[in-house]
């Protein structure tokens, strides 16, 4: 079973949280507001509305490292849990976004009404631990090409729509972006992004991403030095 074909399989046993949780009132943000940062702690428990959300992790050398980027129908916001002053994560609106949000207390009080919440958000929270986790072993064994082609992949699953020629539509990247979500420069993802539109596994521009995931799937399963030896060539 492959690891998209295994995830969504997980994701088909477990709870949905949206459906334990009650209407709540909603908040805009535009683009570039910070929802919360290192000088305000995260509060609440937020759903995506509309808009998309990059969450981030600030290093000790003022570094970004860019955790993930949330799409409508999910949920962030778990720091609040912690409960502490202050911390290095900082979820910054992407585009403009519209979230509901639910206060930690709020949420106490839900589980203790709706134990089922609580399997919920465990479930939820155990996936993306297993997902981080996924993500710095490809850190420690794939190269930055391979951890490119993977974000893209990922990527197209969580937020791409299929197009009618076989590839996926994707938002707009910037190679900034992406540098730190792979943990990279700006300047390999612009030399490997521009390999991979060379060899016809995707097109992009200001207007977004256009992913033939087949093509970039099947150059994944070539192998590094199969793979490497492709792109270089381009």
């Amino acid at each position: 079973m492959s690891s998209s074909t295994a995830s969504s399989a997980l994701y088909s046993r477990t709870e949905d949280v949206l459906a334990h949780l009650p209407i709540s009132n909603t908040t805009e943000y535009n683009k570039g507001d910070m929802i919360y940062g290192p000088t305000t702690r995260s509060r609440n428990i937020y759903l995506v509305l509309g808009g998309r959300v990059a969450i981030s992790r600030i290093t000790d050398d003022r570094g970004e490292i860019l955790l993930e980027l949330v799409p409508p129908d999910e949920l962030f916001g778990e720091s609040a849990f912690l409960d502490v002053p202050c911390g290095a994560e900082c979820a910054v609106a992407i585009e403009k976004v519209k979230l509901m949000m639910w206060s930690i207390s709020d949420i106490e009080d839900l589980v203790m009404k709706r134990p089922r919440l609580a399997v919920a958000l465990l479930q939820m929270l155990v996936q993306r631990n297993a997902e981080f986790t996924r993500r710095i072993e490809s850190l420690v064994t794939d190269s930055v090409e391979r951890r490119l082609a993977l974000s893209l992949l990922r990527f197209s699953e969580r937020m791409g729509s299929p197009e009618s020629n076989g590839c996926v539509r994707m938002m707009p990247f910037t190679h900034e972006m992406l540098s730190r979500y792979v943990g990279s420069t700006r300047e390999s993802i612009t030399q490997y992004m521009n390999g991979f539109r060379k060899q016809g596994y995707l097109n992009y521009s200001r207007k977004g991403i256009l992913l033939y995931r087949d093509a970039l799937s099947n150059w994944l399963h070539k192998g590094p030095v199969a793979a490497s030896a492709a792109t270089v060539s381009a």
